[in-house]
């Protein structure tokens, strides 16, 4: 007789009945008797997953970007001083104030930025580079997290995604895990990027990726259990990318994404 897997639940079935009939089904090579049980453990996972320190609080710390500019473009001190005025008035970011007064071009800013960030940059895209939808990610997923899978190398196991500054370090960190790839990201204009975003989400390339969804903490658990409980057999990974946790269900050639907003601290 086959146990559920959730703890405190007691219910219990026939070996064959379980796991090839009708009821409960399998998550992570364990059986539970329903979606409930199964919403209960995700639930569980989700409120316990540690939280991911900045890059910074462990000892880095990148160059100020009035710098970087100073050194590039040959700007001064008076005029990083005086650009620095402008912004505290106007809110808007540092490289944004410095294009409106004429001072750089948008590849001073993002060439400047992707120094900043150690990382490379895209001068131009054109956007029918992701027609085939690269990285099989869910719409959903790109949409709301800002990352463009640009180029796949499944071969190598290397994938390229282009997003804006500053760098979305939690999603990047967490397509690397629950793909198992390495993936370089790389810096695009703030105009660029939704133009790569909408025809990534209208393509109709090939993806192992069958659905991807946004949830809040309360619903999101059943959601997750529901949508495992559709493929009968699955592996579940997550992942923290604040303020969601990305959860991915394996289930034979079928992969589903669906983004969970973190719950509040003691709400679940």
């Amino acid at each position: 007789m086959l146990r559920c897997a959730r703890s405190g639940c007691h219910r219990r079935r026939p070996d064959l009945l379980a796991l090839f009939g009708r009821w409960g089904l399998v998550l992570d090579q364990e059986w539970y008797c329903s979606t409930r049980c199964v919403a209960e453990t995700v639930r569980e996972r989700i409120s316990h997953l540690p939280q991911i320190e900045p890059a910074w609080s462990q000892g880095w710390r990148p160059i100020k970007l009035g710098l970087l500019l100073m050194k590039q473009v040959g700007l001064t001190k008076e005029v990083i001083d005086a650009a620095l005025g402008e912004q505290s008035k106007s809110g808007g970011p540092f490289g944004q104030t410095l294009q409106q007064l004429g001072l750089v071009t948008t590849e001073d800013v993002l060439k400047a930025l992707a120094t900043q960030a150690g990382v490379r940059y895209l001068k131009t895209v054109n956007p029918s580079i992701v027609a085939s939808r690269p990285g099989g990610l869910a719409r959903d997923t790109v949409r709301t997290l800002g990352i463009v899978p640009v180029s796949a190398d499944y071969h190598r196991r290397e994938l390229q995604v282009a997003c804006t500054a500053p760098i979305p370090g939690q999603a990047v960190r967490a397509l690397a895990r629950l793909t198992k790839m390495a993936v370089e990201p790389l810096l695009v204009a703030d105009d660029t990027l939704p133009s790569l975003i909408n025809s990534y989400t209208s393509a109709g390339g090939r993806t192992s990726t069958v659905v991807g969804a946004v949830c809040d903490a309360k619903s999101g658990p059943m959601r997750v259990a529901q949508l495992a409980k559709s493929q009968r057999r699955v592996i579940m990974t997550q992942e923290r990318c604040d303020p969601y946790v990305w959860v991915r269900l394996e289930g034979g050639s079928s992969k589903i994404d669906i983004l969970v907003t973190l719950p509040e601290p003691g709400s679940m």
